[in-house]
């Protein structure tokens, strides 16, 4: 699968861009972030994904595209808007198993015009945080500790409790009314 990514319609949709200000680099840190979140969403299947901005707000000096963890990243350059360069890339790869990712009415119809899959951003946001939450590892326990240890090993902590229940000592209670008694201060 190939998907095609109108960046700043996905990230307005997160919430990472708003039209109020929020300093220097705004642009900069919520590409990074969809990026990463991207990357680490797709792992291997990074280089499936295209990811298109407006040049507003690009790097100076960039090429007309990057890689950023093996997701293409474009830049709509001079006169040309990302939703163009989107049909375009559209038109360049058209077929069911590219999915185009906007809510932008004009990329939906060339999409489907095109028989490529559609997503809105919030529909791409919710998988993405599915895909987070599958990611994140829970730390593997030991096989020991269902299936025992192999053969016929024994704990050696099993030898030296062995004998506890047979000890006279465990069944004298244990004075604790020192600690009640005392007055917290």
């Amino acid at each position: 699968m190939l998907w095609i990514l109108d960046g700043y319609n996905v990230l307005y949709a997160m919430g990472l861009l708003t039209d109020r200000r929020s300093g220097p680099h705004r642009l900069e840190k919520a590409r990074l972030a969809l990026l990463g979140r991207l990357a680490a969403a797709l792992g291997e299947k990074a280089s499936k994904a295209v990811v298109v901005f407006d040049a507003a707000g690009a790097p100076p000096g960039l090429a007309n595209y990057e890689f950023h963890r093996g997701i293409r990243v474009h830049f709509a350059r001079q006169k040309e808007q990302a939703d163009d360069l989107i049909e375009r890339l559209i038109h360049a790869n058209a077929s069911r198993s590219l999915t185009v990712v906007s809510n932008d009415q004009r990329l939906v119809k060339a999409a489907r015009q095109r028989q490529c899959q559609t997503q809105s951003c919030e529909e791409f946001i919710a998988w993405l945080e599915k895909q987070r939450v599958r990611h994140v590892a829970r730390p593997e326990e030991p096989v020991e500790k269902s299936t025992g240890l192999p053969g016929s090993r024994v704990d050696p902590l099993l030898h030296e409790l062995a004998g506890l229940d047979q000890d006279p000592s465990l069944g004298e209670a244990l004075h604790f009314k020192e600690l009640a008694d005392e007055d917290p201060q």
